[in-house]
């Protein structure tokens, strides 16, 4: 009897961290965008803040939030996506808060916006993550009457494939309005699984946000799946293995891959 395996289908029992897996996990990424270049966007929120984003060149933004507890101004260098149909998903690179990041995703012409706020926690944490996120819906300019994004069950029992490059190939289930299973099947972390946090907010019909928050490592993401167009977008923020913050970009070919039925069951949370 043979006993031998080809190296590169066992799985490594090492737990990986953030900077073993996310190099090339951009490759199949949306371009940037300099479509937002001389623009200025007023985002009203529906929990009473607002945000101003002023896009110059060279990928700087002069940006201000006012009646948040994250509030405050700056100006600092952005990631900009186009997405959806004329939508845009939009990271700013906070200089003077490496431990935050705000991510706006919104549609200028038809006016919806939601904006994430994601902070890694120190060591002393007691959230149920060292990453956690908050989210908060709004309007653009003048659009008060549009229909603003809302939290959404549409994904639970999808299986999809994000192929992220040629070396990146994930598998997620989505098992819950607070639960989904990432499972890698090809890259650094091949046979690896596990059942995060997440939440996922309904920008449109087939165009999601969808973020997740990791319990074995200090990482979080927030990412548009465009379903419609076969796309994801987004980005991990979180701590390498030494202690250094990274906001790094990520992006993949969207493939559905099946679709659980609950039916006469018992649905979940």
């Amino acid at each position: 009897m043979n006993d031998s395996v080809t190296p590169n289908l066992v799985e490594s029992a090492e737990w990986k961290a953030m900077e073993d897996f996310s190099a090339g996990i951009d490759t199949n990424r949306l371009p940037q965008t300099d479509a937002l270049e001389g623009q200025t966007h007023e985002i009203s929120l529906s929990d009473g803040g607002h945000v101003s984003l002023q896009f110059g060149s060279g990928r700087s933004v002069k940006w201000s939030v006012t009646g948040e507890s994250w509030a405050g101004s700056d100006v600092d260098t952005y990631d900009g996506v186009a997405v959806g149909d004329g939508a845009f998903w939009v990271d700013l690179n906070l200089s003077e808060r490496p431990v935050e990041s705000i991510t706006a995703i919104f549609q200028p012409e038809t006016g919806w916006a939601l904006l994430v706020h994601s902070i890694i926690h120190g060591e002393d944490f007691t959230t149920e993550t060292r990453v956690m996120q908050t989210f908060h819906p709004g309007f653009v300019g003048a659009h008060a009457n549009v229909t603003l994004p809302e939290e959404t069950r549409d994904l639970i029992g999808k299986r999809t494939l994000f192929r992220y490059s040629a070396n990146h190939l994930y598998e997620h289930i989505y098992l819950s309005s607070r639960r989904f299973v990432w499972h890698n099947l090809v890259g650094e972390q091949r046979g690896h699984a596990a059942a995060e946090l997440a939440t996922t907010w309904k920008l449109e019909d087939g165009l999601y946000v969808f973020t997740w928050r990791e319990e074995i490592i200090p990482v979080g993401t927030v990412f548009v799946f465009d379903y419609a167009r076969g796309r994801s977008t987004g980005k991990f923020i979180g701590l390498t293995s030494d202690g250094r913050i990274e906001n790094g970009k990520g992006g993949a070919l969207i493939i559905p891959f099946g679709q659980s039925n609950y039916g006469e069951h018992q649905e979940p949370v």
